[in-house]
């Protein structure tokens, strides 16, 4: 085993930038050959795009290669992919699929994928090759390496100089106990195979009610001042009103600017009913609706582009053959009518299996979600999906749908506040009453209703004169 390094740190305090100094001092007594570059991975394509601009800013010297731990795996495996009897490309795809033969390649998911992979490094000419080429690898988000994840990332310490970084806190996978990868890194270390280091300021924000909210969630302990606003909102009308209050009707000195996301445990109705409430309200007062980025789950794009081609959940796994539509609307599902028939003529098909669609429509959102970036103002996700990413300013919405356990709750609220750099709101369906006795938010201190009791007493008696 090489040289770790393993820096943890609450969101914020610069776990990634100590990344790139630490990588700024090793880099020139490593990289000793022309060939030799650092390599950096993370779990996802979205904590991908922001290394890459923060290596661009960060270490514009030095040579380096920067991926996801899957895409890693796959690349190697199809390098080497002889040496273990497979013909054949391989292909990554959904599911549980066990090097399954197509028409052009091998599929597999990508816990199979990171096995062979791993199995690989495990032999000594493989594992020398990628220890030569990347002799110091970067690993951002490591709290969320588990299972075969945890073992590939193993497997390539054996040869590499490794710079870890992991918030246990920020792991919101629940099936998985404990956080495996700091378990690791805290065992080598104990084995004097791993230096720890822990670091405590924040550099993302300098509000203190973001700092306050962020410890109280931590550390599970009640606020005894007021952190951010946590408002009781009894329906749409007034989340909505409070997003707008904000964003577009408060002063210029009240008013939040930058980038603003609404962030939401998990994709619940409720988000489009806070959307369409938003436009109602301007359109009664003649005004343009805000322009909302509504991502949505990658199993959800590709079912709508699915359906444009005509193609239904019974048929996306079957052996049927593919008709074009007479009519496509959607512009992905032209691209993607466009590539599966050029394939198929250059594979010399009379008919298109259903399969090549579907692993098409697979592919194309897959690269769209990975390697195009979002410059959207305003943003619409889940906190899964706002993980590694940072705005102006935050909006969590706090709706009845949420996980059993109070120890997900604190991570899921913490990790949506923490994405803030300016500003954050808590907007809780309910009264003052349900945050009092919920033992997550009320950690946050006193909550306030949407509209004090007068105003909402004016608003009750107008709405009294509209009816009658």
């Amino acid at each position: 085993m090489s040289c770790i390094m393993v820096v943890t740190g609450q969101a914020g305090t610069g776990k990634t930038t100590w990344l790139m100094r630490k990588a700024n001092e090793c880099a020139p007594g490593l990289l000793r050959e022309p060939y030799q570059k650092v390599l950096v991975v993370t779990r996802m394509h979205g904590a991908r795009r922001r290394l890459e601009r923060l290596i661009q800013e960060g270490c514009p010297n030095i040579p380096s290669v920067i991926m996801t731990i899957d895409s890693l795996a796959l690349s190697i495996l199809n390098r080497w992919r002889m040496a273990l009897g497979h013909q054949k490309p391989i292909t990554a795809v959904s599911g549980s699929t066990d090097f399954a033969d197509s028409m052009f390649s091998l599929e597999a998911d990508f816990d199979r994928i990171l096995s062979e992979a791993g199995r690989l490094l495990g032999s000594p000419t493989v594992g020398k090759i990628i220890g030569s080429t990347y002799p110091l690898i970067l690993v951002d988000e490591f709290q969320d390496c588990h299972g075969p994840l945890l073992r590939f990332v193993q497997s390539l310490s054996s040869n590499s100089d490794m710079l870890l970084a992991a918030d246990e806190f920020q792991l919101l996978d629940t099936v998985i106990e404990g956080c495996p990868a700091m378990e690791w890194a805290k065992t080598i270390s104990a084995n004097g195979a791993a230096t720890l280091e822990e670091l405590t300021f924040c550099h993302r924000t300098s509000s203190g009610a973001i700092l306050e909210a962020a410890r109280c969630l931590r550390e599970n302990v009640r606020s005894t001042t007021n952190t951010i606003p946590v408002v009781c909102c009894p329906n749409h009308a007034p989340v909505a009103w409070k997003i707008l209050e904000k964003l577009v009707f408060g002063s210029s000195a009240t008013r939040w600017s930058g980038t603003s996301a609404l962030i939401c445990p998990s994709h619940d109705p409720v988000l489009q009913g806070v959307i369409d409430s938003c436009t109602s309200q301007l359109q009664k007062r003649g005004m343009h609706p805000i322009r909302w980025n509504k991502e949505t789950t990658l199993a959800q794009e590709q079912v709508e582009i699915m359906q444009n081609l005509g193609i239904t959940d019974a048929q996306d796994e079957s052996d049927t053959e593919w008709s074009i539509p007479a009519t496509i609307v959607d512009p992905l599902a032209i691209r993607v009518a466009h590539r599966v028939k050029h394939m198929a003529k250059l594979r010399g098909l009379k008919g298109i299996p259903t399969k090549l669609c579907v692993r098409q429509v697979e592919t194309l959102v897959h690269d769209r979600r990975a390697y195009l970036p979002s410059a959207a103002l305003r943003t619409v996700t889940t906190v899964h999906g706002a993980k590694n990413r940072e705005f102006d300013n935050v909006f969590v919405l706090w709706a009845y749908k949420m996980p059993p356990s109070q120890d997900q709750q604190r991570k899921l609220l913490y990790n949506a506040i923490t994405r803030s750099r300016k500003n954050c709101m808590v907007l809780v369906y309910g009264d003052t009453t349900r945050v009092e006795n919920d033992p997550v938010l009320s950690l946050l201190g006193v909550p306030e209703p949407a509209f004090p009791a007068k105003k909402r007493a004016r608003i009750e008696r107008r709405k009294a004169r509209a009816r009658s």
